[in-house]
């Protein structure tokens, strides 16, 4: 029997050897799964992709407690069932996010057992702006999505990074994400059958709020400079008169629809290629944009792209629109800041 502090430890983080402790000595199978522990699980994977807290704030019922500690490999399950990269990637930065809070209200002690126990390579040395010092492999093992953790922004001596606390957090959390997803998708055999209906409905669930989150936007005038690199590739291809598959002609068109440039310009940007067809052109593009219907095609997301073989980089989002939202987003903002006269 496990007290009600260790189930919350495991709770906090269901990667740790404790918590896969507590689910080996449970003995559910996937073919027992309480309905409690699902309901958790689904619950936990539809946080990943609406942007969610990981969490239930549970304090002192040992039973809820263990549902939670339960739930985290069923939803490992139910994203494995799903199997798309960018869920992958969500859940993993929803699981970074809750370790990195949960951490930053530890102890040191608890931080540094956690470095540890995933056999990192680091030195504590205690202090505010160097808690830790850790070797370039064990730095460079996560993905460093985030710019400011590029190595080249980092003090390196002695072939170790000086990190402070919080930057020893994040990397700790980012660690842990990249485990996770390393981990995905779970090798299973004979999954039941509601395990599998949960996992469709999950996946509709994720795909519709894809579609509403990425079809059209008001971007203001189309910047083909803030287009990703998967989209420049295509668009410019298309200028230059080059062939281009017919995913890739869907892909662009939906894309340049979505954000936000007319019919007759995407017709244009066709023109240049070979076998050019005004007509037949001018149909499939007033389909993909909804003329006469009102409802059009929304751009394909990344994983989408990956298995056109269109994706050409490894961009810090799950969706072609997210990147150039955030592209134009930035260049808003640099736009506002004022410009000082020379005095």
């Amino acid at each position: 029997m496990f007290s009600v502090p260790e189930l919350r430890y495991a709770q906090k983080y269901p990667f740790s050897a404790l918590s896969r402790k507590i689910v080996e000595q449970s003995g559910f199978t996937l073919e027992n799964i309480p309905s409690p522990v699902l309901s958790r699980a689904t619950k936990m994977v539809a946080a990943a992709f609406s942007g969610h807290e990981y969490l239930w704030r549970i304090e002192t019922s040992a039973e809820l407690l263990s549902n939670e500690v339960l739930a985290f490999p069923v939803a490992k399950v139910l994203v494995s069932l799903i199997n798309r990269l960018e869920l992958y990637r969500l859940f993993g930065q929803m699981l970074a996010a809750s370790v990195s809070k949960n951490l930053s209200a530890e102890k040191d002690e608890v931080l540094i057992d956690m470095a540890s126990e995933l056999k990192m390579d680091f030195d504590f040395t205690g202090g505010s702006a160097a808690f830790a010092k850790v070797g370039l492999c064990a730095y460079l093992r996560p993905s460093l999505e985030d710019v400011n953790a590029k190595l080249v922004n980092q003090k390196v001596e002695g072939g170790r990074v000086i990190l402070s606390r919080a930057e020893f957090i994040r990397l700790v959390s980012m660690a842990v994400s990249q485990e996770l997803r390393d981990s995905l998708p779970l090798k299973l055999k004979d999954v039941p059958a509601y395990l599998k209906s949960a996992a469709d409905a999950l996946d509709s669930e994720f795909s519709a709020q894809v579609r509403k989150q990425y079809s059209k936007s008001d971007f203001g005038a189309v910047a083909p400079e803030s287009f990703p690199p998967c989209m420049a590739k295509i668009y410019s291809g298309l200028a230059a008169g080059l062939k281009v598959p017919h995913s890739a002609r869907f892909a662009i068109a939906t894309f340049l629809s979505s954000v936000g440039m007319s019919p007759d310009q995407i017709v244009n940007v066709f023109r240049a290629t070979p076998n050019f067809s005004e007509a037949t052109t001018r149909y499939h593009v007033g389909r993909i944009a909804g003329k006469g219907s009102g409802d059009g095609y929304s751009a394909p997301g990344c994983d989408k792209m990956r298995s056109y073989a269109l994706c050409v980089a490894n961009c810090p989002v799950s969706h072609p629109v997210q990147f150039y939202a955030n592209e134009v987003g930035r260049g808003k903002a640099q736009a506002a800041v004022p410009v000082e006269e020379e005095k």
